[in-house]
């Protein structure tokens, strides 16, 4: 009787861990699509440069958030997990400008310049071992 009891129990302990661990899997699974949301929602799509602003924040954000590390120019180093890097590229300009340098230059003067250009993200990628959104590049049209 004692054998049959212990055998219950330890099934009942392994279904309850089981349990957890699917349950831990899909609270981690959406709360990685509620952090991607916002990048994907742009990806391959006109946007203006107000939205692109707040994208901008979000990013900073989340790459100060998760304190990703910067290197001698005050530009994010890729972490392989949680970093996110924009890349932008104006008309007007040869050179692609990271969201570092229109953050040192104000958000405030990128949306008063650029508030209703339209601009398309054209590249999406994301970590390998977190499956966040680590790098997006956007072209002004």
């Amino acid at each position: 009787m004692k054998k049959v009891a212990i055998f219950i129990i330890c099934i009942i302990i392994i279904i309850i861990a089981f349990i957890y661990k699917y349950n831990d899997y899909k609270s981690e699974k959406s709360q990685v699509d509620t952090n991607n949301m916002i990048y994907k929602q742009a990806y391959e799509k006109e946007i203006s440069g107000s939205e692109l602003a707040t994208i901008i924040n979000k990013a900073l954000d989340n790459n100060e958030k998760n304190e990703v590390q910067k290197d001698s120019d005050g530009l994010y180093i890729e972490n392989e997990e949680n970093s996110i890097k924009i890349e932008i590229k104006f008309i007007q300009s040869d050179h692609i400008f990271r969201i570092e340098t229109i953050y040192l230059n104000k958000i405030s003067q990128f949306i008063k310049l650029y508030g209703q250009a339209k601009f398309k993200c054209t590249k999406l990628e994301y970590h390998k071992k977190t499956n966040l959104v680590k790098y997006l590049y956007f072209q002004e049209i």
